[in-house]
């Protein structure tokens, strides 16, 4: 995994205690990754990148060395305001952002808090807002939201275990989750994360994700925006990408035979994205 030249912790602004890593010199790049997900899923993208930048993580608040919020602390924007205080702890005025899955959306509600802070922006395999939108038609996202406030936390506990086991990684393959090509110990590292956690934790996240919308952000932004996602990603389809970027005003690039996991899947692809991307910095 990943060794992080610097560690630190950071008081947001509802005191919360957020831990952040950063690998690498030069340019800055804020990386904001998936639900659940630390650094260590990011592995293959920070080695590629620590090489002619600085990059930046934080742990969400509530995911592994980040302290749990109180009661109503777990929206996007609080999330959002984390990454700006990361930003304030580590000296970065302004930096480029790249965004996995939760991270788009993250990042678009930081842009929309701090837009001059941001210089370009690299969103992968997210979307802006109301994600079960762009994966189920409508009206079928809020049945999916209300069943999950209902019913997941009660279903989920008696088999979160699992979800870092390799029975799940063999059944994700065979449902075409993840592809055959997968870089198999990064996503059992990604797994075993989520499974460590309190579902409470990933659950309320996942709500408050879900309900989130930052599409009105998409249409004012002024700097390169690039979108890129695989071509079998059931969760951010590509026409919903193309959509976002179109809003945007911006770029769409398309991974073939990438899923929802396109950065272990063809990481090489990935990452030459990401370096062509941020060497305009």
């Amino acid at each position: 995994m990943p060794k992080a030249d610097f560690v630190g912790d950071v008081a947001s602004f509802d005191g919360t205690r957020i831990r952040y890593q950063t690998f690498g010199e030069g340019p800055p790049i804020v990386f904001g990754n998936g639900i659940g997900v630390g650094f260590r899923g990011l592995k293959l993208q920070i080695e590629a990148l620590r090489k002619g930048f600085r990059v930046i993580c934080w742990d969400h608040r509530g995911i592994f060395d980040s302290d749990r919020p109180g009661p109503g602390g777990m929206s996007v924007a609080s999330q959002a305001r984390d990454l700006l205080s990361v930003m304030d702890a580590v000296g970065v005025r302004d930096a480029a952002y790249a965004g996995w899955s939760m991270g788009v959306q993250v990042g678009l509600e930081a842009i929309r808090m701090a837009r001059a802070r941001f210089t370009r922006s690299f969103f992968l395999s997210g979307v802006a807002g109301l994600p079960g939108r762009a994966a189920v038609p409508l009206p079928f996202d809020r049945l999916v939201i209300a069943g999950l406030n209902r019913q997941a936390p009660r279903v989920v506990r008696s088999a979160w275990r699992a979800i870092g086991s390799e029975r799940f990684f063999a059944l994700a393959k065979r449902a075409g989750y993840v592809a055959e090509s997968v870089d198999r110990e990064v996503f059992m590292t990604m797994t075993r994360g989520v499974a460590s956690h309190d579902p409470s934790v990933y659950l309320g996240t996942l709500s408050q994700v879900l309900q989130h919308d930052a599409r009105d952000v998409l249409p004012a932004l002024r700097v390169p925006v690039l979108f890129v996602g695989g071509d079998k990603d059931r969760m951010t389809p590509p026409r919903a990408l193309a959509k976002l970027a179109k809003s945007a005003g911006g770029s769409v690039r398309t991974i073939e035979g990438g899923s929802h996991f396109a950065l272990i899947e063809r990481p090489g692809e990935v990452n030459e994205l990401l370096w062509s991307f941020f060497s305009g910095c």
